[in-house]
């Protein structure tokens, strides 16, 4: 059985695979939680730049799991998103 990965390395993992689906990743601040969109043909994603590493590898897995449908996982990146995502 694999070992876990870091909460930094778990939030690389999760970045790169909206980056690698064609999502730019800004993180920002602002009194918003995050979460995915378009702005005209981008595909974007926005994270409260406050959160420490925890909270931004959780909300990006949590708009994953959203987008699942959309995104052509491994499995691996699906039991990462499963772990991560509130």
């Amino acid at each position: 059985m694999p070992a876990k990965p870091s909460t930094a390395q778990a939030l690389a993992q999760l970045e790169a695979i909206f980056r690698r689906h064609g999502y730019r990743l800004r993180y920002m601040k602002g009194p918003f939680r995050g979460g995915a969109c378009r702005l005209y043909e981008e595909k974007l994603v926005v994270i409260n730049a406050v959160y420490p590493p925890l909270g931004r590898a959780r909300a990006l897995a949590t708009i994953a799991d959203q987008l699942r449908d959309q995104l052509d996982l491994t499995p691996e990146e699906s039991q990462l998103i499963q772990r991560f995502a509130l």
